[in-house]
């Protein structure tokens, strides 16, 4: 069927469908807000939620807009912030994502700061930015995976080629739904929702890698896999690229995870955990930032 227009078609429906979303709209706490990963999914907050226990209100921030609307993440965290404040006009905005979510819910409290708005907390779930997304020498790579294996042995690398393949087929499927979407475009037809789906992804990729955060001075939660840690220290990066917060109250939670399954049982309620943790923590003084894993180091960076 050729539509003329199909953009404004392929989103008109989901527009009128309201971008915040009740995931668990009962309970007494101040709510949290979460927004969406990077195909734009947020069912994968159900069992954080479920794991925040019934007196925790959670709300998440679906994808309604055309992929190619932002031309950064900021334009598209400044519209997120409309949102919201009209849902919520006094807050205070507890904020947070998984992946792709957490740097936008990042920028979202950057710029509530900017105004005055509270944001008692902001919790960015495996978030990573373009900056530090850089590549391991080979030899280094190497020397981590037999290091792992000599300490997990067999199920350790049957598990990290397991992974590969997983990935490598992803990778492919996306190029050809990539090259897919453009043949579709170039007919103004309307793409099938798998189409839509790594377009969607590739959007959200390009304002992820281009995004270059500034300081933000309040309370910032990391959950990060401690697989993926394991390589960060090996390059002397022990902040996700997040070293922009360096001096301010920003801690690292290591869950041991993979980055897929980090949203998932057992990895989401010890995030849970110390998301509760913090919501009712007494204040911190602005300064360390705290590194917690196997053991706890706190690491002052000025």
């Amino acid at each position: 069927m050729r539509v003329v227009g199909f953009r404004r078609s392929m989103f008109a429906a989901e527009r009128e469908r309201p971008r915040v979303t009740p995931i668990q709209s009962q309970g007494s706490l101040s709510p949290i807000y979460l927004i969406h990963d990077l195909a734009g999914h947020i069912d994968c907050y159900r069992d954080l939620a479920s794991a925040l226990g019934p007196d925790q209100p959670v709300y998440a921030l679906r994808f309604l807009s055309d992929p190619q609307a932002f031309q950064s993440l900021e334009k598209l965290a400044n519209s997120y912030l409309t949102d919201l404040r009209a849902f919520d006009p006094t807050g205070p905005y507890i904020l947070g994502g998984f992946s792709f979510g957490g740097a936008v819910a990042f920028e979202m409290a950057r710029q509530l700061e900017e105004i005055g708005k509270e944001v008692p907390l902001v919790v960015m779930i495996d978030a990573w930015i373009g900056v530090a997304d850089r590549k391991l020498r080979s030899r280094d790579q190497l020397s981590i995976l037999w290091e792992k294996t000599k300490e997990q042995g067999i199920p350790f690398l049957a598990s990290k080629v397991r992974n590969k393949f997983v990935s490598s087929t992803q990778e492919t499927l996306h190029l050809f739904l990539n090259l897919a979407g453009r043949i579709w475009r170039g007919l103004h037809l309307e793409p099938p929702s798998r189409v839509r789906l790594a377009l969607l992804e590739k959007a959200n990729l390009r304002l992820l890698r281009a995004y270059e955060p500034r300081v933000y001075r309040g309370p910032v939660l990391l959950a990060a896999c401690s697989r993926k840690l394991d390589f960060l220290r090996k390059r002397d990066d022990h902040f996700f690229g997040w070293e922009v917060l360096a001096g301010q109250q920003f801690e690292i939670c290591a869950v041991d995870a993979e980055h897929m399954s980090i949203m998932e049982e057992p990895a989401i309620r010890e995030v849970a955990q110390r998301i509760q943790e913090k919501l009712t923590a007494p204040e911190v003084s602005l300064g360390p930032i705290a590194l917690q894993g196997e053991g706890r180091e706190s690491t002052n960076l000025n």
